[in-house]
């Protein structure tokens, strides 16, 4: 297999991209571990036994901040994806298709929140 350098940049987008979501579940756990704590210690301080609040069993586990990006980093995936394999592509986006990928990946990294 051959790898080239605009195949190299797209991995490390997609790295970027996954330490991205670890990050927002690792804070989300944080956060979560820190609420329970603070429930505890207040049920403690009263002398009664603390009440968690209830999890939503079918709440997703991130929110989208903005989807005209997930919908733009989405087509530009797709483009450079296309581009990569396609003779109807001009031959500047067909020889520089990792830059479409790679700018689809990163715009779609930064539209998830807790």
């Amino acid at each position: 297999m051959n790898i080239e350098p605009g195949l190299v940049v797209v991995i490390v987008c997609m790295a970027i991209f996954y330490i991205r979501v670890l990050m927002l579940r690792s804070e989300k756990k944080r956060k979560e571990r820190e609420a329970t704590l603070e429930v505890m210690r207040k049920g403690k301080a009263k002398g009664r036994q603390a009440v968690l609040p209830p999890k939503d069993p079918n709440a997703p586990p991130f929110a989208i901040t903005s989807w005209p990006l997930v919908v733009v980093g989405i087509l530009l995936m797709l483009a450079g994806i296309i581009a990569r394999d396609s003779q109807t592509f001009p031959d500047l986006l067909v020889q520089y298709w990792w830059v479409l990928t790679s700018l689809g990946v990163l715009a779609f990294t930064f539209c998830f929140k807790l």
